[in-house]
């Protein structure tokens, strides 16, 4: 099955880039990476031998090569502050702290990493994942010299590139020994393996489960103070799930997300789905490992593509829009750093803060905004929702309370403020002073002095919310049935992608005519948030009287791994459904054990397989306890 909608997002230059790091880093994983589900891995596949060379790698190389990079980061130094940055204690300093604002470079980025940190640093940048570390390179250096701390992943096979080292787990733990070793004292976290499944050959829990247990134990062996990440490619819960089932329960100190995908949906108005997957992660780490149940959560790497519509990105001012809410909404759920994706262009990618050329994006401008008005560690007070009729997140920041905001897709708010406030435009930093404000779907900073009327009322709302289910398009959390009718504001369901409701003799309905099918989600305070539960889905659709439309039913459930397609949707027992007649009518499906996790936003799916079976159109579609 070869289905668009279904398909991770795709990938540029992978075989560049793999290359690039076979041929000049043999010696040691890591560097940045290429966005997740891409097919090809982007870190070292080091060798054992390799590995046991580390002692060695510490060790300052003379020569033309050394030389100049120790040039540069002279010069760097002397933008980014005075020598004192360079000590041994300021870098120890650095690795141990809390840092939630962080840059994800690619592998190419990784290698010149001077030519951007200036303007990370001059965002608010505190700490980066991933650096360039071959044999007789340093790369974590201009990465201390510029105040940040560095994020680690350790990842490594000794027979073929994609394969987890379950079998060689003798030679894997020498690595992971060299590599803590070799940077003791200067990077105190590390992540096992680059967003799994992805870059694995078996695509294993059990086998990803070995490696977690046996990286943990070596590092702690090394240094006991280090912290070890369970990862997983986008929002994969059941991944992880899975994985500590298999061995790696007490075997982590913090779990790692990519949820570009999920990231991607935002101006679609799917920000419950959003604001969902910490919950969803702290209650399948309640089932699956108590005590890990409260340990941090990172995105280390999450982006949105600065590309123009017609290149297929989203274009600069929307990428800079996705910014606020991704980092905005990140914090207000409880993850402790997010890492963006990219600082700047590169790998025939369009997703970072500055182009190529470094020049700076809306994108910068607006991560800047952030990091001045919440300041170095965001405080987050609680959301606020007057009328339903805008996202908003209160904050209380170092020049006052803080409240993000944005009105829903297509629709405007307006404010009326009990006091004067500070309105900043994030796409370009500048600020205006009002006591009214029209909330668009561009994002706003509003800052109200502390102690102000206004400032105590978002305060007040904000402490009105605590403990409650966020609402997306309303509370659904005690409904009996949720539904997307054509026509009407979504009720508790969303379509990925839905293209405008048409009306064809008085009935408002989605054609769905010519695409691969269609992509649901439901809110997530409608079902459990990990679990399964019997559910039905309904549909009213009819057929447009030629070709063959039909569809199998497809949807997140607790089926295992290894027996549930690439997306983690299964397809319902009951087959294909053929689409008979052009008048409406309606279909039910009992799915017997729905795990609606959201690994890639939507939960399930009308796949028609493709264009020639989607000659038809829908009218509801009802999901019911």
């Amino acid at each position: 099955m070869d289905l668009d909608l279904l398909a991770p997002r795709r990938h540029l230059a992978a075989v560049a880039l793999l290359l690039a790091w076979v041929l000049s880093s043999p010696g040691c994983g890591g560097g940045g990476d290429a966005p997740s589900s891409s097919p090809l891995d982007t870190s070292s596949a080091a060798s054992a031998d390799a590995a046991a060379k580390a002692d060695a790698l510490d060790k300052p190389q003379p020569g033309v090569l050394a030389n100049a990079r120790n040039a540069a980061l002279m010069a760097l130094a002397s933008r980014m502050g005075p020598p004192a940055a360079w000590a041994a204690d300021s870098v120890a300093a650095a690795a141990s702290r809390d840092d939630p604002w962080g840059v994800a470079p690619s592998a190419a980025l990784s290698y010149n990493p001077e030519a951007w940190l200036p303007a990370m640093a001059d965002a608010g940048v505190t700490s980066v994942r991933g650096f360039h570390a071959a044999p007789h390179v340093d790369g974590l250096t201009p990465i201390t010299a510029a105040g940040m701390s560095a994020v680690g992943f350790l990842q490594w096979s000794s027979g073929p590139v994609f394969a987890l080292p379950a079998n060689d787990l003798q030679g894997w733990h020498r690595y992971v020994t060299a590599q803590v070793r070799r940077y003791k004292g200067r990077v105190k976290y590390w992540e096992v393996w680059n967003e799994p499944p992805n870059f694995t050959a078996d695509q294993s829990p059990a086998s990803y489960a070995k490696v977690v247990a046996v990286a943990f134990h070596a590092a702690k062996a090394v240094d006991p103070t280090v912290q070890i990440g369970l990862a997983a490619k986008s929002n994969h819960v059941n991944w992880l799930a899975e994985s500590i089932a298999a061995g790696a329960a007490g075997k982590f100190d913090f779990v790692t997300l990519h949820p570009y995908e999920v990231a991607s949906l935002l101006p679609q108005g799917w920000e419950g789905q959003f604001m969902a997957i910490v919950p969803r992660v702290r209650k399948m780490l309640q089932d699956k490992d108590p005590e890990k149940a409260a340990v941090p959560l990172w995105f280390t790497e999450i982006g949105f593509s600065a590309a123009p519509p017609a290149a297929g990105g989203n274009g600069p001012q929307r990428q800079s829009d996705s910014l606020i809410k991704i980092y905005t909404m990140a914090f207000a759920q409880g993850v402790a750093r997010t890492y963006w994706f990219d600082p700047s262009d590169s790998e025939g990618l369009t997703m970072g803060l500055t182009t190529t050329d470094g020049t700076k994006r809306p994108a910068w401008h607006a991560l800047r905004s952030l990091t001045t008005y919440l300041g170095a560690r965001p405080r987050y007070a609680g959301w606020t929702q007057p009328g339903n009729a805008y996202y908003g997140f209160v904050f209380t920041g170092p020049q006052g309370v803080v409240l993000s905001a944005w009105s829903r897709p297509g629709q405007s708010a307006v404010l009326a403020l009990a006091s004067d406030i500070t309105v900043v435009d994030p796409r370009t930093g500048a600020t205006t002073t009002t006591r009214n404000h029209t909330l668009t779907e561009a994002p706003a900073i509003l800052v109200a002095p502390a102690g102000s009327a206004q400032a105590q009322q978002w305060l007040s709302e904000a402490a009105a919310s605590s403990g409650k289910p966020f609402p997306w398009n309303g509370d659904h959390s005690a409904a009996a049935s949720v539904q997307l009718t054509a026509g009407a504001m979504p009720e508790g369901v969303s379509m990925k992608d839905a293209p405008a409701a048409a009306v064809v003799n008085n009935i408002a309905e989605f054609n769905l005519e010519g695409t691969p099918g269609a992509c649901f989600a439901v809110d997530p305070a409608f079902l459990p948030l990990y679990g399964t539960t019997p559910i039905r889905i309904t549909v009213v659709l009819r057929g447009h009287g030629r070709g063959d439309p039909g569809f199998n039913l497809r949807y997140e459930s607790d089926a295992l791994i290894a027996s549930a397609d690439v997306n983690g949707l299964v397809p319902s027992s009951e087959g294909w459904f053929r689409v008979e007649g052009t008048t409406f009518h309606e279909k039910t499906w009992t799915v017997p054990k729905a795990r609606f996790v959201g690994l890639y936003g939507y939960n399930f799916c009308l796949d028609s397989d493709g264009p020639a079976h989607s000659q038809f159109s829908v009218r509801r579609v009802t999901v019911s306890r």
